[in-house]
């Protein structure tokens, strides 16, 4: 490296790493208070509004570690200063030609910045800098420029490689570079979309706005229910995410004490069941369990470990409502269950999301989703 990019990205250390992490403004403390859980005994650190990291010693960031309160995860992070966007593109290219280093397969590339209300850096300088390290590769790196995936949303291989830009401010930022195995191993925290942000658009044929939370796991897996498959939607009332399971050609058995809308309790594929979501039990193993039941998180847990331990699902996308933060604390308790039993999972607060996280997944260990 030359000179001026010793200075705009110095050298990591080496015992300690740092990890960066964005969350909504406002949710710092709470995001800070999961990573040390996460990560027991590592140095955490608010950067700015919404924009916190811990360094973990190395044996502390061992496993796949899950983090559910972040938008998005900058393993690796090294800190980024330029002045222009011209700076910000020769900077970012020499690092990234080096960090990629023989790098075969596929990469994707996010410049991003966390939104914050008359914050210090806009949406627009992050596509000028994409756009002109974009240009920079075409001109002089064409290999790289030819392995960089075009479709910002298309869902991740195994070869392929994640390389990250957070601006802080204008002029200040972080940059991650992630090898398919190092991007596998930090699967649960670091996203392949930009900033961690899935929006879906409101759909007015939905009984209500929850169908999103559902659309937005489907988009993270990378696997929509597929036609024919079998759900049960837990909680159902009034049937957004049996609605949307519907629309997708599936059969579903709908369980609660509430009515669903008229025209889904009619729908051929349908079944209602007026009853407990808690109680009940499937008559034989069915492809999803889907949950989006109003319950305290301990409930919820209970059902999911009771679902999962018997085998009556293969996938399954289950949400806990949260009355405060003092609840939150549950959510390392269910991560360490799932991860002991060798399941596929995320625990994530969606881009859909409130007051609420969604735990989703496969039961089949071989899957290996980049949320």
């Amino acid at each position: 490296m030359n000179s001026v990019l010793q200075s705009a990205f110095p050298p990591r250390r080496p015992i300690l790493t740092r990890h960066v992490f964005t969350c909504q403004p406002g949710w710092e403390d709470i995001l800070l208070a999961e990573l040390r859980g996460v990560f027991p005994g590592a140095r955490e650190e608010l950067i700015a509004h919404g924009w916190v990291a811990t360094e973990p010693s190395s044996a502390a960031d061992a496993g796949v570690p899950c983090v559910t309160f972040a938008g998005q995860c900058l393993p690796d992070a090294v800190p980024i200063s330029a002045s222009s966007i011209s700076q910000w593109a020769a900077q970012t290219t020499e690092w990234m030609v080096e960090s990629l280093g023989g790098h075969d397969g596929r990469w994707r590339l996010h410049v991003f910045n966390v939104p914050v209300p008359a914050g210090p850096v806009g949406p627009a300088r992050c596509r000028l800098i994409e756009a002109a390290i974009a240009e920079t590769l075409r001109k002089k790196r064409r290999r790289l420029w030819r392995a960089l995936v075009a479709e910002p949303n298309a869902p991740a291989t195994s070869d392929e490689a994640l390389v990250q830009v957070g601006l802080v401010t204008a002029g200040t930022g972080y940059g991650s570079c992630c090898l398919p195995d190092r991007w596998s191993a930090m699967r649960r925290c670091a996203s392949r979309f930009a900033g961690g942000t899935v929006t879906i658009p409101p759909d007015r044929r939905a009984p209500s706005r929850a169908f999103a939370k559902l659309a937005e796991v489907e988009i993270r897996l990378g696997r929509r229910i597929a036609a024919d498959e079998t759900c049960i939607d837990l909680g159902s009332s009034p049937g957004s995410w049996a609605w949307l399971a519907l629309a997708r050609g599936a059969r579903v058995t709908a369980v609660d004490r509430s009515p669903l809308r008229a025209d889904l309790v009619r729908h051929a594929r349908m079944t209602f069941i007026r009853g407990d979501a808690f109680r009940y039990r499937p008559a034989a193993p069915v492809d999803w369990l889907l949950c989006d039941v109003i319950a305290f998180p301990s409930r919820t847990i209970e059902l999911l470990r009771i679902w999962l331990t018997q085998r009556w699902c293969r996938w399954f996308c289950v949400t806990i409502k949260f009355r405060g933060a003092d609840e939150y604390g549950c959510l390392q308790e269910i991560k360490s269950w799932l991860a002991a039993r060798g399941v596929e999972f995320f625990v994530r607060r969606l881009t859909s999301n409130k007051n609420e996280a969604v735990v989703f997944g496969c039961v089949d260990s071989s899957i290996q989703a980049r949320l």
